[in-house]
Formats: C-alpha cells, structure tokens, sequence
C-alpha cells in the first residue's frame, strides 16, 4: 500500500518536475539556442536541391524526355575523296593528229558533309526515359522523408540532453555521439549547410 501510494506521489510530481526544469533560466537559453540552428523547412530544401530532385527539375527533364522521342536522331560525317584524272598532251603543232606525246594527270580533293536522320517508332509510343525520370519523384520523396526523421530524432536527443540529463557519464557521451553522427549525416545531406551555419555562428 505504502510503495503504491509512493509511485501514485511520484507520477504526479513528475509533470511539475519537468515543468520547473522548462522554466530555469538556464534551460530556457539552451533551448532557445536550438533555434539558431537551420529549420526544418530549410535543411528539406538544402537536401532536394543537393540530390537535384525538386520538381521544376524533374518536371522539366519530364519534358524533355517526351519531346526526345519525336524529335529524329541526327547524325552527322564528313568523309574525303581523293581522284585523279590523265589528259593525253599532243605535239602543239600537230594537235589532235598522231599518237599522244605524253600525258598529263591531275589529283582532286573532294570533301562531303554527310546529314542524316532517323526516328524510333517504338520510342514514340513509349519512351522508357520518361520512366527513369518519374522515378526522380519518388527519390523527391524519399530525401524528404529521411531528413525529416533524421532532424527530429536529432532534436529529440537534444531536448532530452537539456530536460533531462543523465546522471551517467557515459549515457551523457552516447547520446552527445548520436547526436554528432546525426548531424553529421544531416551535414553531408544537405551539401554542408550545417558546417556553413556553425562557421557564420563562429564569426
């Protein structure tokens, strides 16, 4: 009965625990100081432009990739002919009588440019490019999703650390390296937008 009505104690004292620790000063500037760090909003946009999935871009290879198949496959060469062409040379008293003197050759050059075009007739009923950058969607999506979780388990540690930090050291420490691995993911995601806002911080 006694240990029942200790934990009933407990439980209750809890949220008023948790509530004076929100309203410490000290508590209040370090999570005010989360807030100097890159939004959510702004760490999504980092991460689909580094990745190039957003959707102008993807619309627009959309686009492309259609009009690739109606449009014919140029090819274009250039190849030489080299001809040489003998003329007989007569006497100049006498020309045009009696056998040739002698003969005269000449060598010409002739260069042709070689244009052609064809088209695909399979290719435009179905261009299979216009596949592979649908897929880029799907990609949109999935770079959201995973920024999305890794930035608020990492905001979650960080709440925790500061609401409630743990008595032992080496808690302490494994949660500080989470939160460093988490960042660091986060960093190399976003073409290193967090480097970039800790090094204006600094200055």
């Amino acid at each position: 009965m006694i240990r029942t009505l200790a934990l009933c104690l407990l439980a209750l004292a809890a949220p008023a625990a948790a509530q004076r620790r929100i309203d410490d000063p000290d508590v209040r500037d370090a999570l005010e100081a989360l807030k100097q760090e890159p939004s959510i909003q702004r760490v999504q946009a980092a991460a689909v432009e580094f990745y190039r999935v957003d959707p102008d871009t993807t619309g627009s290879m959309r686009t492309r990739a259609a009009w690739k198949a109606i449009l014919p496959e140029v090819n274009v060469g250039y190849r030489t002919n080299d001809a040489t062409t003998f003329v007989d040379r007569y006497d100049g008293l006498v020309k045009g009588e009696g056998p040739p003197v002698g003969q005269d050759d000449a060598t010409t050059n002739v260069g042709e440019l070689v244009v052609s075009g064809s088209w695909s007739l399979p290719r435009l009923l179905y261009n299979p490019e216009t596949l592979d950058v649908t897929s880029l969607a799907v990609l949109h999506e999935g770079v959201i999703k995973e920024v999305t979780n890794l930035y608020y388990t990492r905001r979650r540690l960080q709440v925790d650390l500061i609401l409630e930090p743990p008595a032992d050291g080496a808690t302490r420490l494994a949660k500080e390296l989470r939160i460093e691995q988490l960042t660091a993911t986060l960093d190399g995601m976003t073409g290193g937008l967090y480097t970039r806002v800790a090094e204006r911080r600094r200055r």
